[in-house]
């Protein structure tokens, strides 16, 4: 009878584990719609719906860009606090003289953390 306890408070711990875990690697990605095409580090991100997951390495992070369950680009970006919390997510982006845009940061809605891509 003692060793049906021990499993369940082991199964307990490991659930509790894999809760933190996933609630730590939730925050970490985050689905973002692009509007018009823009370019990041070389690579053209058409119009549609993206996952993003970054991992940071205090403040420098590496970033991918998921769609329809393949990566479309990983970039190195920096994720830097702000004074105040974005109210929307926001693609922005800077226009180019030909037309076309580059990517320069992420913002997400309640969040004073944003990733940056290119100069700070």
């Amino acid at each position: 009878m003692k060793s049906n306890g021990y499993r369940r408070n082991a199964l307990a711990m490991v659930a509790i584990f894999l809760g933190v875990c996933l609630s730590a690697a939730a925050a970490n990605s985050h689905t973002v719609s692009v509007k018009t095409s823009i370019s990041l580090n070389g690579t053209e991100i058409t119009p549609g719906f993206y996952v993003v997951e970054w991992v940071t390495h205090s403040p420098e992070a590496t970033v991918t860009f998921t769609r329809n369950g393949k990566v479309v680009v990983m970039a190195p970006g920096k994720m830097v606090e702000r004074d105040n919390k974005s109210s929307a997510d926001a693609v922005v982006y800077t226009n180019n003289a030909d037309g076309s845009h580059t990517l320069k940061e992420l913002r997400f809605a309640g969040k004073k953390q944003v990733l940056v891509f290119g100069e700070a």
